[in-house]
């Protein structure tokens, strides 16, 4: 019997950003559910777009179901919540993938951040500020900053600012954004979880990330020569390191 994976991107995202690794876990043998969190893509909004929103958002469409979750970066904080809240929802293996881990100083850091960056934009009227939030030079940035393997640079800006503009407001954006910035992945209790990171994330330190996952006892899986973007950097090592984790599972 097909393995059911829920695949679940991050932040600014849509499912096209993970298109790429469903295709080749697709070719393996999975059945692959390629979702848009809702406010993004197609996917309508919450009206309680916080965590444990997003909670019973997923327990409401996936927590009946056999299915193993994959999540990517904001992914893997709504995931990791999901399954404290609901721990009877999904099979007991998961992989998190680019999980967000913070120092308390670096949380610190990122709270002002968030503060900083959302009082700025609130400045600008709504229609404005969503335009500038979905914006090329906007999108380019981030994916600047995220990536590390510049022979591919250019072809992952084209990816990143043609999925990471279909969110269905800035409000919507900026509530994700709170979540990204002020919240972090948490570890599960009863799960086999696999994290993997890229060796240079300059949003998770891939030392900070061994040193929490070892301590709880979880598996960890450096992917060298990639950032935050592992899904754009190197998509089939990815999906080999997913379907590794998973292939022995009865």
């Amino acid at each position: 019997m097909k393995k059911t994976l829920l695949l679940l991107h991050g932040l600014r995202g849509n499912h096209h950003g993970l298109d790429e690794v469903a295709n080749i876990l697709t070719d393996k043998g999975y059945n692959v559910i390629n979702a848009d969190l809702p406010g993004s893509g197609d996917e309508a909004e919450l009206d309680d777009k916080t965590l444990d929103g997003y909670a019973e958002w997923l327990h409401e469409h996936y927590g009946g179901k056999k299915i193993y979750i994959v999540a990517h970066s904001m992914g893997s904080i709504v995931v990791s919540h999901y399954l404290r809240k609901y721990p009877k929802d999904a099979e007991r293996k998961v992989v998190l993938i680019s999980p967000i881990f913070r120092t308390k100083t670096g949380q610190k850091t990122s709270n002002i951040l968030y503060a900083l960056a959302s009082g700025a934009l609130h400045i600008l009227p709504k229609k404005p500020r969503y335009k500038f939030m979905r914006s090329k030079v906007v999108s380019f940035c981030i994916s600047h900053y995220l990536t590390v393997d510049r022979g591919q640079q250019k072809q992952i800006d084209q990816l990143h600012y043609k999925y990471s503009g279909h969110f269905a407001s800035a409000d919507s954006l900026l509530a994700d954004m709170k979540i990204s910035m002020k919240e972090q992945t948490v570890l599960l209790e009863n799960r086999d979880v696999l994290y993997v990171m890229g060796a240079k994330d300059r949003l998770t330190k891939a030392k900070l990330a061994r040193e929490r996952v070892g301590a709880h006892g979880d598996r960890f899986t450096e992917i060298c020569g990639t950032g935050h973007l592992i899904n754009y950097e190197q998509p089939e090592r990815l999906a080999e390191t997913i379907d590794e984790f998973l292939k022995d599972t009865i």
